[in-house]
């Protein structure tokens, strides 16, 4: 009896040891994940000067002591600031409303891509899913395929068709093609794959159609993965930069993805505070689907 009370004792020890080893490293993982978050929200702290003096090759009394030629100086990144200060968010929320302006474009862009992917995407992978088709896991085949492609290889075709439809230099021109991106339809459908089809033909019994059955039966059980597509979709909508590039030419009319890096030159002072503001939405959607996230992407790879 000694020696299996031991033995378990040892066991247990050893189950705990890696448990504790694998928590370090995720942990560790994660905050390699999290420093450049920190190192951007601590350097909106920073005065303009010191900002200057840190992240440019200008060379000022407070750089001086890094120079390695005539003008230029070593970058000297930290996380904490010299001496904290509010005049960068006072220059953001107080006296650049153009920063204001390119927020608000993002939120042109954004908004109209995600509650178009929320109607798309369900209702194509629903009517994929229930169509009776032998040619339709061939076109599914084509949307994974289209879904694999990189964005650069899509611009294109996308330009061409929005110079066909007389869109160019127009949000629509980069609206259209990202509602109907084919991730969504993918992400829906492979939860709808594994389905309860009894939840359906109940309905069906019960004299509803089509519609009245993906909207009252259908929606409601597949919210998680419905929280994961309003996630995923924002984030790409929020950092849209390639398309914006090509498509919008007025310089006002840019996304904030996109003025950012105009501010890494033209404002250094401003620019951490206003990647930290940037980063609050996708923030704040991210905290509210999060209990969702890991139920809708379980779900999803079941079929």
């Amino acid at each position: 009896m000694p020696v299996v009370s031991t033995s378990a004792g040892k066991r247990t020890f050893r189950k705990k040891l890696a448990y504790n080893a694998r928590l370090i490293i995720v942990a560790f993982i994660a905050l390699l994940c999290l420093l450049p978050v920190l190192f951007i929200i601590s350097n909106s702290f920073i005065s303009n000067t010191e900002a200057v003096a840190r992240y440019t090759s200008q060379v000022t009394p407070h750089s001086s002591f890094g120079v390695i030629s005539g003008n230029m100086h070593y970058i000297d990144i930290g996380f904490i600031p010299g001496l904290i200060s509010f005049s960068a968010w006072w220059e953001v929320l107080t006296n650049s409303p153009e920063s204001m302006r390119f927020m608000w474009n993002s939120i042109i862009l954004t908004v109209p891509i995600v509650l178009g992917q929320l109607v798309i995407a369900p209702l194509a992978a629903y009517g994929m899913e229930r169509v009776k088709s032998k040619h339709k896991e061939k076109l599914f085949f084509t949307y994974i395929i289209i879904m694999l492609l990189p964005m650069q290889a899509l611009l294109v075709p996308h330009f061409i068709a929005a110079n066909m439809l007389g869109i160019n230099e127009n949000y629509l021109a980069i609206i259209l093609p990202a509602i109907f991106a084919p991730f969504g339809v993918f992400l829906v459908r492979q939860q709808l794959k594994g389905f309860n089809k009894e939840i359906i033909e109940a309905g069906k019994i019960d004299g509803a159609n089509e519609l009245v059955i993906f909207i009252r039966l259908v929606v409601p059980n597949i919210k998680p993965t419905i929280t994961v597509l309003i996630v995923l979709a924002f984030a790409e909508a929020w950092n849209i930069i390639d398309q914006a590039v090509v498509f919008i030419k007025d310089s006002f009319a840019l996304p904030m993805s996109v003025h950012l890096s105009m501010n890494l030159t033209d404002n250094t002072g401003i620019v951490f505070a206003l990647s930290t503001l940037f980063m609050l939405p996708a923030l704040i959607i991210f905290i509210y689907g999060q209990d969702d996230m890991s139920e809708g992407l379980g779900y999803s790879g079941n079929k």
